[in-house]
């Protein structure tokens, strides 16, 4: 096994309301999924005892929360890690490079890491060596959008069969979007349909800028909202803030 491994889940990037395809809250289930069976694998592997996994949200620089757009969510994962600890120390994506590059005996990769703050908070120098087991999804994987547009909002939302224009023209902009490209979605238009697709059309909330309008425009959008999302017992948890997206 090497000392580092670098690994990214990106379904929770979703592909939006394309036709056919799984649903956000199927990616989103599935991503959550994905993150529990690592944990489980090498927590329940002979190199538990000096592992650490750093969970980090990818691309923290956009999409507001119900404090500000300057959060993000990360984990440490290691029978080192506190446990139960949820972490108000303030630690920025380089806190979590900088206490990696400490870890494994390297020096600073350039002056911003050099300067981080590690993540001194999140470690406790009495090991617990519980294994975590994965939390099955209650969210079904296996949800797709459907083929057609009118009822693809109101199918998933209010249940209804009544048609939605607004819906259609959400699985039109989908179409049109990059999204078998990581990152290539503006995240505005990945909020607006993320928003719908939670909330409903006629839903107000507060954030950013939905791109999605009926005719009265609506505002707001909704994060990576799941009722999988894996809680981790056993695999310890830490909390930094920085920027979230």
């Amino acid at each position: 096994m090497p000392p580092f491994v670098y690994l990214t889940l990106p379904n929770d990037h979703t592909n939006g309301v394309t036709p056919g395809k799984p649903t956000p809250k199927a990616l989103i289930a599935d991503n959550d999924l994905g993150l529990g069976q690592i944990v489980q694998l090498i927590s329940h592997s002979s190199i538990w005892s000096t592992s650490a996994i750093f969970v980090v949200e990818d691309d923290s620089q956009d999409g507001a929360d119900h404090v500000d757009a300057h959060r993000m969510p990360a984990f440490v994962i290691s029978p080192y890690a506190r446990a139960g600890a949820v972490v108000r120390t303030r630690y920025d994506q380089y806190s979590a490079i900088r206490t990696i590059e400490l870890i494994l005996g390297m020096p600073p990769l350039s002056l911003f890491d050099a300067l981080a703050t590690p993540m001194y908070d999140a470690f406790t120098t009495q090991p617990d060596l519980t294994p975590y087991d994965a939390i099955q999804p209650t969210q079904p994987l296996d949800e797709r959008n459907p083929l057609s547009a009118p009822t693809v909002f109101t199918s998933l939302v209010s249940g209804s069969a009544a048609l939605t224009p607004a819906g259609a023209d959400a699985q039109q902009l989908a179409l049109a979007l990059p999204f078998s490209q990581v990152d290539l979605v503006p995240q505005a238009l990945s909020d607006a349909v993320a928003q719908r697709v939670r909330m409903g059309f006629d839903a107000t909330a507060t954030g950013t800028r939905s791109v999605v309008r009926r005719e009265q425009p609506s505002r707001g959008r909704v994060g990576r909202v799941s009722p999988s999302r894996q809680h981790c017992q056993g695999a310890r948890s830490g909390e930094h803030t920085r920027r979230r997206g």
